[in-house]
């Protein structure tokens, strides 16, 4: 069964989640060594903590990394939904 989804070519993740991405790649390449899965997720872990603490919405965050992590159509969806909204943390009322 194809929907025609294809989550990598179909969301233009935003720049910051870049090193998200790496990580995420790097997790699922090295399934099989333990102690580089640690050493990734110890990495994420990280760069989580430094991406919320510049401001960026954490909701949007762990939406980014659900998808990172699984690449279905499911997350992608709330990925895409997420994306297009404004966060109200970024809007400014003068």
């Amino acid at each position: 069964m194809n929907s025609g989804f294809n989550p990598q070519a179909n969301i233009d993740l935003p720049d910051w989640s870049r090193l998200l991405s790496n990580y995420y790649w790097r997790i699922r390449f090295e399934s099989r060594d333990k102690a580089k899965l640690r050493k990734y997720y110890r990495y994420v872990a990280k760069e989580k903590l430094r991406l919320a603490e510049s401001g960026i919405d954490q909701q949007l965050i762990n939406a980014v990394c659900r998808y990172l992590a699984s690449f279905n159509v499911i997350t992608g969806n709330k990925l895409q939904k997420l994306l297009m909204v404004q966060s109200p943390q970024l809007a400014f009322d003068f």
